[in-house]
């Protein structure tokens, strides 16, 4: 037996096993060697269950409308389920509130009482873990932010944390949480008790501060609330940080695909090796009574490593997504496709019952998977998570490979086809298109660089993770304009003279010289993903599983997908022989959605036309260990 749908959260639970839940609302028990043991029965609409506890032989979890789950540990048969839109208090919902979706961990379960937001982010169900009775709903111990973590491993000091970096400090004996700290600009995932030093740990999304969005780790906390040290390891957001069976020691890591062993033998933060290679990024990890410890990545697949951080094994979970999409250069009904295994072309035709999306063909690249890809004629330019950027001509053949010198993010060619720009955390990187040879590095004051585009008259627009945006200009590449927008991007494209840059805050117009003219992001739940332009129209996705639509000249919304099948990561407008539009879809699955675009009678912007599913492979990853880094906090 084993699993094919993507885990999204683990936990050990001793005298049991493994314990994972995933994107389709199922549990399911591992052993130690990562064979499948039993799954939770099917659930109609299941939806991702980010929120998993035990206690007292029962699983709790709760999914990303905020239903709330209960199993039996001992079998893993579905007891209750509360629904989102019913289980709550209508005397403090807005008119016409409705469950919003969110990707909230928080469960705090104590004395035989499960504290736990609703759907409806503001308030808190009160329930009993033997009988599942909601005892009280009662306004949000983090006010309008769903409660993002539960820490109830201290004698008597309870810790919870939100999704706006606050840190409190209380009981849910009283279910008062009125000592707040605040810890970072984004969420807190993870809060730990340290029992071996009394004092607390938690991680960081964004950083605070001076170092917000340049660099984050862990912050030390007292369990008076005080501030005692950070270590900051990350560029991107940090998922989890568990300790030893012992305390000796902790492992931290996330986006950035490291995990960091500290040695908490002394007080003083301490990081003593470092593991790298993973297939993927890394978004939660437990450690067994034993001391072994297990790892998810993004992608699914489960790595089982020793307590100093070598490898066991792996789960060998068969996996694909869809990173990026750009139609080819010579026709707009062909596509290219980022992918896990490397870069796939898809194509629109017709049969007898409308328009098709065809896998015409799949070029394994056999490096990491390909975070973005950009067209050029007679082929594609693309990056790896493995830090490599490479030409492939139309056949899939390779024109060359080269090493970049740090994790990149985005990837451009200019309009004559010469140059490629990567984006990278140690600044931007200029390759010649024809042979991949460095042509030129560019940084802005030292900070990662996560998108960049070539514009019209030869200059490069550049912006960093926490939001600066920098024109370097055709000649010397000296800085003619600097703007500071204050959001982190995903990407950026020139579209009709106008820069359009998507990320944090949702998607923005901007124009050199003036800033931000305009922004569409209305009704979607979290970071903007991608958008496309075509027709008059905005399509965006967001990390919400949504695709919303508004007109470009006015920003005004027309309507909105929620609760896709799957995470949209890519999206792109494909014509067919005649021209007619189409908006693929690419998800976190391998799923590629095509629509419709002209409204329906219904009156919505997008018509599901088809699905499609790209095959499937097993990761294919080597891991390196480096030990005693020099990882110092960042000033």
């Amino acid at each position: 037996m084993t699993v094919t749908d993507r885990l999204i959260r683990i936990l050990y639970v001793e005298g049991h096993g493994l314990l994972a839940s995933d994107i389709h609302g199922r549990i399911h028990l591992f052993d130690d060697d990562l064979r499948l043991v039993r799954s939770s029965p099917f659930v109609r609409h299941g939806r991702p269950v980010y929120g998993l506890a035990v206690a007292d032989g029962w699983v709790v979890g709760k999914d990303r409308m905020g239903a709330v789950l209960r199993w039996r540990l001992a079998t893993l048969e579905l007891v209750d389920r509360l629904d989102p839109a019913t289980v709550c208090d209508r005397s403090a919902l807005l008119t016409g509130e409705e469950p919003s979706p969110v990707s909230s961990r928080g469960i705090g379960i104590w004395a035989g009482r499960v504290h736990v937001t609703s759907g409806y982010h503001h308030q808190l169900l009160v329930i009993d873990l033997a009988t599942f009775e909601v005892l009280d709903i009662r306004p949000n111990l983090c006010g309008p932010s769903p409660m993002e973590w539960a820490c109830t491993e201290h004698p008597t000091r309870h810790a919870i944390s939100d999704k706006k970096g606050n840190l409190r400090f209380g009981s849910f004996d009283t279910l008062t949480f009125d000592e707040v700290v605040k810890l970072d600009d984004g969420n807190i995932h993870r809060v730990r008790y340290d029992r071996r030093h009394d004092r607390f740990w938690a991680t960081q999304d964004f950083g605070a501060g001076v170092t917000a969005d340049v660099a984050n780790g862990v912050v030390v906390v007292s369990p008076t609330g005080q501030q005692e040290a950070e270590l900051l390891f990350a560029r991107d957001d940090v998922e989890f940080v568990v300790f030893s069976p012992d305390h000796r020691r902790a492992y931290s890591g996330g986006f950035d695909g490291e995990l960091h062993i500290f040695d908490n033998t002394e007080r003083q933060l301490r990081v003593e090796r470092t593991v790298t290679g993973f297939p993927h990024q890394l978004v939660d990890c437990t450690v067994a009574p034993a001391g072994d410890v297990y790892l998810l990545c993004q992608d699914g697949e489960v790595v089982h490593l020793d307590a100093a951080g070598d490898l066991v094994a792996g789960m060998g979970f068969r996996r694909q997504a869809v990173w990026d999409l750009q139609p080819a250069v010579e026709d707009p009904a062909v596509v290219w496709c980022a992918t896990d295994t490397g870069v796939a072309l898809v194509a629109v035709g017709e049969d007898r019952a409308g328009p098709t999306l065809t896998v015409t063909a799949e070029h394994v690249t056999g490096f990491g998977f390909t975070r973005r890809v950009a067209a050029l004629p007679g082929g594609v330019v693309g990056i790896t998570r493995d830090h490599r950027a490479f030409r492939l001509d139309r056949e899939g053949h390779r024109r060359w490979s080269t090493p970049l010198p740090a994790l990149p993010h985005t990837i451009a060619v200019d309009e004559r086809g010469e140059r490629v720009l990567v984006t990278t955390n140690a600044g931007a990187v200029e390759l010649n298109a024809a042979d991949g040879a460095t042509l030129a590095w560019h940084g802005v004051d030292g900070l990662p660089v996560w998108a960049g585009v070539h514009l019209p008259d030869g200059e490069l627009m550049l912006v960093t993770r926490n939001g600066v945006i920098v024109v370097l200009s055709a000649d010397d590449r000296s800085v003619t304009w600097r703007f500071d927008q204050g959001e982190y991007p995903k990407r950026m494209w020139v579209q009709d003279g106008r820069v359009y840059v998507v990320g944090d805050g949702g998607l923005k117009e901007i124009v050199v010289g003036l800033g931000v003219t305009c922004r569409w992001s209305k009704l979607l739940s979290n970071t903007v993903e991608n958008a496309v332009i075509a027709d008059g129209m905005v399509y965006a996705s967001s990390y919400g599983m949504q695709v919303a639509a508004y007109e470009h000249a006015t920003a005004t919304f027309v309507g909105l997908l929620e609760d896709l099948p799957d995470y949209p990561k890519a999206l792109a407008v494909a014509r067919d022989a005649t021209g007619t539009p189409y908006l693929v879809v690419g998800a976190r699955g391998g799923l590629l959605s095509t629509y419709q675009l002209d409204k329906t009678a219904s009156g919505a912007p997008l018509a599901k036309l088809r699905d499609r599913w790209l095959p499937r492979h097993p990761a294919r990853y080597t891991l390196t260990t480096h030990d005693r880094p020099e990882v110092t906090a960042c000033a």
